[in-house]
């Protein structure tokens, strides 16, 4: 089987574990109760996932504004105050006020919060909220390595999602478990749904649903070398 990685992180010649921290892992673990709290505030509201996560965003340089906001008391906040287009554009004021208060508290917890690019660590505590409560029995991608059993698949990936000091690898898996899933349930979900459809993709990738043009991807969870 192939695999994508980056060398660094995991050393030739070495017995590996799937379940290393690397520094996405590590990441996606970190932000993980900023991505809560968009997860929340996208369901409550309905509003698109990229303009939830944007509302995320936008929010430390529109504080003031929105504190103002709050002072007011009014019943809905219009969305283009924060320069942000959905379909839904009256949002609940309590519903915005109890997004914000978390968001902030998290932020100066951790010291992170969502800018430019960071929209991949929602994605991935989506799939693994579907997975932990509709089907627990499913290796956690936090888990796994990523492996495919065709070269051509594992070079298009690089292609498209590796820069170039990441390598690809034969892995040798020195016992553990297999599990395919269709790689584009999550790596073609629009952004300009809402949350209740996203949901739908997290859970055709765990029903191991394929699309009409396949790319599958192996979760393994065991010990490896390459």
């Amino acid at each position: 089987m192939y695999r994508i990685l980056n060398p660094k992180e995991e050393p030739k010649g070495q017995i590996l574990s799937s379940d290393y921290k690397s520094s996405f892992r590590k990441d996606v673990f970190a932000y993980r109760k900023l991505s809560h709290d968009i997860y929340i505030f996208s369901q409550k509201t309905g509003l698109q996932i990229k303009n939830a996560v944007r509302v995320a965003e936008n929010v430390p340089a529109f504080l003031d504004l929105l504190n103002e906001f709050f002072m007011s008391k009014d019943a809905q906040y219009d969305l283009h105050q924060m320069l942000i287009d959905d379909p839904i554009r009256y949002i609940s004021g309590d519903d915005l006020y109890a997004f914000v208060s978390n968001y902030i508290a998290d932020i100066n917890e951790t010291g992170l919060y969502y800018d430019w690019n960071k929209e991949h660590y929602l994605w991935e505590f989506i799939w693994e909220m579907i997975r932990s409560y509709e089907f627990p029995n499913m290796p956690s991608r936090m888990d796994s390595l990523f492996l495919f059993d065709n070269e051509t698949n594992a070079i298009e990936f690089k292609k498209q999602y590796r820069d170039s000091y990441y390598q690809l690898v034969t892995i040798n898996t020195l016992g553990g478990t297999v599990k395919s899933f269709d790689m584009n349930w999550f790596s073609n979900v629009p952004s300009d749904i809402p949350l209740v459809e996203v949901k739908e993709y997290a859970r055709n990738y765990w029903k191991q649903v394929k699309t009409e043009k396949p790319v599958m991807e192996i979760l393994y969870q065991g010990v490896y070398s390459w």
